[in-house]
């Protein structure tokens, strides 16, 4: 008999080849960070200094983005949800297309916290700078937890449809 461990699998099944194209954009915003902060400890202590106030503010900036980057998802995920609620036959688009859009939504909030955190290094003296790093590479490191594996994806489709036919609302678990 089959149980919910074969639908998350054929969900999975069927979205993997739609995903590539959401990996690749979650790559490109991991990349662009990364590349930008190569850069920035490249220049090493001869690199600018002295910017003022700049990096702490960057810094409250970059740590605004990455909490509203667990925020922002789900308030997309939920408005492109809300016509399903209720309804016994949601397609499989009706459910990638708020998720996607909500990932990618949360991963433009995250690149932008992680060059705010790199600029916050450019004002600061080079000893402050070796300890700051920490911020962008912590950054990088939740963008990269957050990659969009289809498994993973299926696992939100399968209880997502299953609360939105259960009339349970448009803000599903996870």
């Amino acid at each position: 008999m089959p149980g919910p461990a074969d639908d998350i699998d054929s969900i999975a099944a069927e979205i993997a080849p739609r995903m590539t194209s959401l990996q690749v954009i979650h790559l490109a915003l991991v990349a662009s960070v990364t590349v930008f902060l190569v850069v920035m400890l490249a220049q090493g202590p001869a690199g600018p200094e002295g910017r003022g106030a700049f990096g702490p503010v960057a810094l409250i900036c970059a740590a605004a983005g990455a909490a509203m980057s667990f925020v922002l998802p789900s308030i997309f995920r939920g408005a492109g949800l809300a016509p399903w609620r209720g309804k016994e036959e949601i397609p499989l688009e009706a459910l990638l297309g708020p998720y996607s859009t909500g990932h990618i939504a949360g991963m433009a909030l995250l690149e932008s916290a992680g060059f705010l955190a790199c600029f916050a290094l450019l004002g600061a003296p080079w000893n402050v700078r070796r300890v700051l790093v920490v911020i962008p590479i912590g950054i990088l490191a939740l963008m990269i937890a957050r990659f969009p594996r289809p498994r993973a994806v299926a696992e939100w489709i399968a209880s997502t449809r299953e609360a939105l036919v259960a009339g349970e609302g448009d803000r599903p678990r996870g």
